[in-house]
């Protein structure tokens, strides 16, 4: 299949070296590159990639969920295109609390009232309108042929497929496209073909949006809501609009860093990790260091409780944004950040951490300088675990939304008031697609999955490539930790912390432990006079680099 993909769509490998492209997934990776080896800029590979995402990477690509865009143009103008989903209109801040007041986790992660109004589609019509060069109907040409063709689904596919089967068993569509006629998911090689989807996917490249605001996918979508006890309105469809954001951008180690603002966490994160870790011992420790770990735990620790309290969607904000990352504020918690100090959490949260890898972002640069960092979503694996009946899965993102004051979400994660229920409201995210500028020139477009690991990968790979000053493939391959506010442990991958240091941390009485594979870094750096992709090696995604 990949081979035949190939044929399709050259290999631009052989290619002058120009422009670069990685993505979770290597079918995925291959379309993008075609459209790029065929004249479209960085923004037509983006779209086409969202596209065939949405088919070859069921588990977080996606036609029935959200994300952000972060575009530099070739002319070095910086762009943050927002289309994360949306509350319903008749959403309301007590709809997940049952009958005794009390919050019900499931009503917020499972079934059709966990959905949120969902904005991929609009946001890739929107991009493509504005910046876009190759034709509509070319960008989603490779997705539609992968849902007719099909295509092979991977190990790691297959086992996430087994996962969640007794989940989508409950959908009879989910169940028909990925389940065998026993209920067992499909296994590793199975060829996936998604006509019902291939069908969506022509009529979109016919109709555009349209397809999203009224007709029968949307009524398809209404029916199987109400049906399943959801809250979506037609009108959810018909006024769904993108929407533009500033640009967060901050200076650190003679690099300009282009990031996302609110309804996103990552910009101020970034800015109050990164310009907080400033002492000269980290240096001098290394990255491998139980004391650095320690450092850079608290340090994150510290920005979890401020993105937990204050941030949302900002259309609720009450206070200057521009507080959080204010010189005197920065210097304050410096004063507070240290490797031989732990900060305790105010109190465990009321469900554990569970971290989804079921997010996905991509990274692309065409030949001409043009950079695009995408990070899309459904909130968990398969999402809400229904589908469409225009073949896809429909998000959970009402999930991201404080349910109620002090109830942590499937993070792990206790919020505030700025991201409570609201109709018309995004909730909070973590997603934080990131572009690095240094002389005046792209030197890195990074992202990743992995719900509010999300903010501490991105930020270790910063960390790795411009402090520590390892080279790209090491700063992305490197093993990584995590540690919000609550819970208080820091997890850490296995090799991490040698466990000659782990003395350091029960010193201090800083829990620590061992989890699996943290995010999935799909980036894309300026390397040895040319800009280089890399797929991080904890997942199977593919990098393509030297495309003409």
């Amino acid at each position: 299949m990949l081979i035949l993909l190939l044929a399709i769509f050259p290999n631009p490998a052989l290619a002058q070296s120009r422009g670069a492209v990685a993505t979770s997934e290597a079918f995925a990776s291959v379309a993008t590159a075609g459209i790029l080896e065929k004249g479209g800029n960085a923004i037509d590979a983006a779209v086409a990639a969202s596209f065939a995402l949405a088919v070859t990477l069921p588990a977080a690509g996606n036609l029935g969920g959200g994300g952000f865009l972060l575009y530099r143009s070739k002319k070095g103008q910086s762009y943050f295109l927002d289309f994360r989903e949306i509350a319903p209109a008749a959403a309301f801040s007590e709809m997940y609390l049952d009958s005794d007041g009390k919050p019900n986790p499931s009503a917020s992660r499972l079934g059709w009232k966990a959905v949120g109004v969902p904005g991929s589609v609009f946001g890739m019509a929107e991009a493509h309108r504005r910046w876009g060069r190759l034709s509509w109907e070319q960008v989603l040409a490779p997705a539609i042929w992968l849902a007719d063709a099909g295509f092979l689904i991977s190990s790691s596919q297959a086992k996430g497929l087994t996962r969640v089967a007794a989940q989508l068993a409950k959908d009879p569509l989910a169940a028909s496209i990925f389940l065998q006629s026993n209920g067992q998911a499909w296994s590793q090689g199975h060829r996936l073909r998604q006509p019902l989807l291939a069908a969506t996917l022509r009529s979109i490249a016919k109709n555009g949006e349209s397809v999203f605001r009224s007709g029968p996918v949307v009524e398809g979508i209404l029916a199987a809501s109400d049906a399943g006890g959801g809250i979506l309105q037609a009108q959810d469809f018909r006024d769904y609009q993108p929407a533009y954001r500033p640009v967060h951008t901050f200076n650190w180690q003679g690099c300009e860093i282009y990031t996302v603002s609110p309804p996103s966490s990552g910009g101020i994160f970034l800015q109050q990790t990164l310009q907080s870790l400033t002492h000269p011992k980290l240096i001098t420790e290394g990255p491998q260091s139980a004391w650095t770990i320690q450092c850079i735990g608290e340090a994150t620790s510290i920005a979890f409780k401020d993105r937990n309290r204050w941030l949302g969607d900002p259309a609720g904000f009450d206070f200057p944004l521009i507080d959080l990352v204010a010189k005197d504020y920065l210097a304050d918690r410096r004063k507070r950040i240290s490797g031989s100090r732990f900060t305790r959490g105010d109190e465990p949260p009321e469900f554990p951490f569970l971290e989804s890898k079921e997010t996905t972002h991509y990274s692309v640069m065409d030949g001409e300088g043009g950079a695009v960092a995408v990070t899309t979503t459904l909130n968990g694996g398969y999402g809400a675990k229904v589908m469409a009946p225009g073949g896809f899965f429909m998000n959970n993102e009402m999930d991201d939304f404080a349910v109620a004051p002090g109830v942590a979400n499937l993070y792990g994660l206790v919020q505030g008031k700025y991201n409570a229920v609201k109709a018309g409201r995004r909730p909070l995210s973590s997603m934080t697609p990131t572009i690095v500028v240094k002389n005046g020139r792209v030197d890195a477009v990074i992202g990743s999955p992995g719900g509010p690991t999300i903010l501490t990968t991105v930020m270790q790979v910063l960390l790795n490539r411009y402090l520590f000053k390892m080279n790209p493939a090491t700063a992305v391959a490197f093993p990584r930790f995590h540690r919000q506010d609550l819970p208080e442990k820091i997890s850490f991958e296995a090799g991490r912390i040698p466990s000659s240091q782990r003395e350091h941390f029960r010193q201090l009485g800083q829990p620590i432990e061992s989890v699996g594979g943290l995010g999935d870094v799909n980036a894309i750096f300026l390397w040895k006079g040319e800009w280089q992709a890399f797929a991080d090696p904890r997942r199977q995604g593919l990098a393509i680099s030297g495309i003409r």
